[in-house]
Protein backbone atom coordinates (compact mmCIF):
# COMPACT_ATOMS: atom_id res chain seq x y z
CA UNK A 1 0.00 0.00 0.00
CA UNK A 2 2.65 2.37 0.36
CA UNK A 3 3.94 1.95 -2.87
CA UNK A 4 0.84 2.68 -4.48
CA UNK A 5 0.58 5.99 -2.23
CA UNK A 6 3.74 7.47 -2.82
CA UNK A 7 2.80 6.71 -6.99
CA UNK A 8 -0.68 8.77 -6.11
CA UNK A 9 1.58 11.47 -4.98
CA UNK A 10 4.44 11.34 -7.22
CA UNK A 11 1.21 11.84 -10.61
CA UNK A 12 -0.17 14.35 -8.58
CA UNK A 13 3.06 15.95 -8.55
CA UNK A 14 3.76 15.40 -11.94
CA UNK A 15 -0.06 16.22 -12.87
CA UNK A 16 0.24 20.12 -10.61
CA UNK A 17 3.62 20.53 -12.42
CA UNK A 18 2.12 20.49 -15.83
CA UNK A 19 -1.07 22.03 -15.18
CA UNK A 20 1.33 25.03 -13.42
CA UNK A 21 3.41 24.99 -16.56
CA UNK A 22 0.55 25.25 -19.11
CA UNK A 23 -1.19 28.44 -17.24
CA UNK A 24 2.44 29.85 -16.98
CA UNK A 25 2.67 29.64 -20.80
CA UNK A 26 -0.68 30.52 -21.54
CA UNK A 27 0.18 34.25 -19.09
CA UNK A 28 3.09 34.63 -20.64
CA UNK A 29 1.90 34.03 -24.35
CA UNK A 30 -0.84 37.58 -23.76
CA UNK A 31 1.66 40.52 -24.52
CA UNK A 32 0.06 43.37 -23.36
CA UNK A 33 2.30 45.31 -25.38
CA UNK A 34 0.54 44.16 -28.65
CA UNK A 35 -2.25 45.68 -29.82
CA UNK A 36 -3.48 44.05 -33.32
CA UNK A 37 -2.21 41.26 -34.87
CA UNK A 38 -4.15 39.82 -38.07
CA UNK A 39 -3.46 37.12 -41.11
CA UNK A 40 -4.74 37.67 -44.37
CA UNK A 41 -5.13 34.46 -46.07
CA UNK A 42 -3.97 34.33 -50.05
CA UNK A 43 -6.36 32.06 -52.14
CA UNK A 44 -4.84 28.73 -53.22
CA UNK A 45 -1.45 29.91 -52.05
CA UNK A 46 -0.68 32.15 -54.40
CA UNK A 47 0.40 36.06 -54.16
CA UNK A 48 -0.58 38.06 -57.70
CA UNK A 49 1.34 41.09 -58.11
CA UNK A 50 -2.00 43.04 -58.27
CA UNK A 51 -3.17 41.77 -55.15
CA UNK A 52 -2.49 44.13 -52.20
CA UNK A 53 -3.08 42.95 -49.06
CA UNK A 54 -4.86 45.55 -46.51
CA UNK A 55 -4.69 45.65 -42.66
CA UNK A 56 -6.64 48.41 -40.56
CA UNK A 57 -5.98 48.48 -36.99
CA UNK A 58 -7.01 51.00 -35.26
CA UNK A 59 -4.91 52.55 -32.78
CA UNK A 60 -5.86 54.35 -29.77
CA UNK A 61 -3.39 56.31 -28.48
CA UNK A 62 -1.68 59.33 -30.17
CA UNK A 63 2.13 60.23 -29.91
CA UNK A 64 2.87 56.56 -29.92
CA UNK A 65 5.49 54.40 -31.46
CA UNK A 66 4.40 51.06 -32.62
CA UNK A 67 7.10 48.22 -33.91
CA UNK A 68 5.33 46.51 -36.70
CA UNK A 69 5.77 42.99 -37.33
CA UNK A 70 5.26 41.22 -40.93
CA UNK A 71 5.51 37.15 -40.41
CA UNK A 72 4.99 35.29 -44.14
CA UNK A 73 3.88 31.70 -43.68
CA UNK A 74 4.89 29.75 -47.06
CA UNK A 75 5.17 25.81 -48.28
CA UNK A 76 7.59 24.09 -49.06
CA UNK A 77 6.73 24.58 -52.44
CA UNK A 78 7.98 28.25 -52.74
CA UNK A 79 10.58 28.51 -55.57
CA UNK A 80 12.81 31.39 -54.75
CA UNK A 81 15.30 31.94 -52.00
CA UNK A 82 14.43 35.31 -51.20
CA UNK A 83 11.01 37.59 -51.53
CA UNK A 84 10.80 41.36 -51.78
CA UNK A 85 7.74 42.96 -50.28
CA UNK A 86 6.98 46.56 -50.71
CA UNK A 87 4.45 48.50 -47.77
CA UNK A 88 3.27 51.46 -47.39
CA UNK A 89 1.05 52.90 -43.79
CA UNK A 90 -1.92 55.17 -44.20
CA UNK A 91 -3.17 57.80 -42.18
CA UNK A 92 -7.02 57.74 -40.76
CA UNK A 93 -7.33 60.28 -43.84
CA UNK A 94 -5.93 58.01 -46.14
CA UNK A 95 -2.59 60.06 -46.21
CA UNK A 96 0.79 58.09 -46.86
CA UNK A 97 2.83 58.12 -43.42
CA UNK A 98 5.69 56.27 -44.86
CA UNK A 99 6.69 53.58 -47.38
CA UNK A 100 9.47 50.96 -48.08
CA UNK A 101 10.46 47.61 -48.67
CA UNK A 102 12.16 44.67 -47.33
CA UNK A 103 13.64 41.95 -49.15
CA UNK A 104 13.26 38.58 -46.68
CA UNK A 105 15.86 36.08 -47.00
CA UNK A 106 14.06 32.94 -46.84
CA UNK A 107 17.71 30.38 -46.69
CA UNK A 108 21.06 30.10 -45.49
CA UNK A 109 24.05 30.05 -47.87
CA UNK A 110 23.73 26.41 -47.66
CA UNK A 111 19.96 26.64 -48.90
CA UNK A 112 18.36 25.52 -45.53
CA UNK A 113 15.44 27.15 -44.40
CA UNK A 114 15.76 29.91 -41.84
CA UNK A 115 12.02 30.28 -41.01
CA UNK A 116 10.15 27.57 -38.11
CA UNK A 117 8.42 25.06 -40.03
CA UNK A 118 6.75 21.63 -39.75
CA UNK A 119 4.80 19.52 -42.23
CA UNK A 120 5.82 21.95 -45.12
CA UNK A 121 4.91 24.89 -44.00
CA UNK A 122 7.28 27.94 -42.98
CA UNK A 123 7.10 30.85 -40.96
CA UNK A 124 8.99 33.99 -41.83
CA UNK A 125 9.22 36.94 -39.42
CA UNK A 126 10.58 40.12 -39.64
CA UNK A 127 10.57 43.61 -38.77
CA UNK A 128 9.46 46.65 -40.67
CA UNK A 129 9.90 50.67 -40.09
CA UNK A 130 8.04 51.47 -36.78
CA UNK A 131 4.70 53.85 -37.63
CA UNK A 132 4.66 56.88 -35.69
CA UNK A 133 0.85 58.16 -34.40
CA UNK A 134 -0.05 61.38 -34.06
CA UNK A 135 -3.45 60.90 -33.68
CA UNK A 136 -5.43 58.02 -32.67
CA UNK A 137 -7.97 56.50 -35.77
CA UNK A 138 -8.03 53.49 -37.91
CA UNK A 139 -4.62 53.37 -39.84
CA UNK A 140 -4.02 51.19 -42.73
CA UNK A 141 -0.77 49.10 -43.74
CA UNK A 142 -0.69 47.57 -47.18
CA UNK A 143 1.68 44.86 -48.34
CA UNK A 144 2.24 43.98 -52.08
CA UNK A 145 4.72 41.43 -53.24
CA UNK A 146 7.40 42.73 -55.79
CA UNK A 147 9.47 40.10 -57.46
CA UNK A 148 9.59 39.68 -61.15
CA UNK A 149 6.82 36.65 -61.24
CA UNK A 150 3.21 38.33 -61.74
CA UNK A 151 1.73 35.58 -59.35
CA UNK A 152 3.95 33.81 -56.63
CA UNK A 153 3.06 30.13 -55.66
CA UNK A 154 3.33 29.01 -52.50
CA UNK A 155 2.50 32.05 -50.42
CA UNK A 156 -0.38 30.70 -47.13
CA UNK A 157 -0.96 34.05 -45.81
CA UNK A 158 0.62 37.01 -44.26
CA UNK A 159 -0.02 38.64 -40.52
CA UNK A 160 0.67 42.49 -39.24
CA UNK A 161 1.75 42.59 -35.67
CA UNK A 162 1.80 46.15 -33.98
CA UNK A 163 3.19 46.53 -30.56
CA UNK A 164 3.75 49.35 -28.51
CA UNK A 165 6.90 50.74 -27.70
CA UNK A 166 8.19 52.41 -24.37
Amino acid sequence: MKCRSEGHKSRHLILSSTLLTLCLSILMACDPLVIYHHYEPLTDSKWKDVDTLTFTPQLPDSEVTYQVDLEIRMLHSYPYQDINIGYQYLSPTHEIVQTGTCLLNLTNTYADKNGRGVAGLYAYPTVLKNLYVEKTGDYTIQVFQQQKDSVLKGIQDLGIKLSRIH
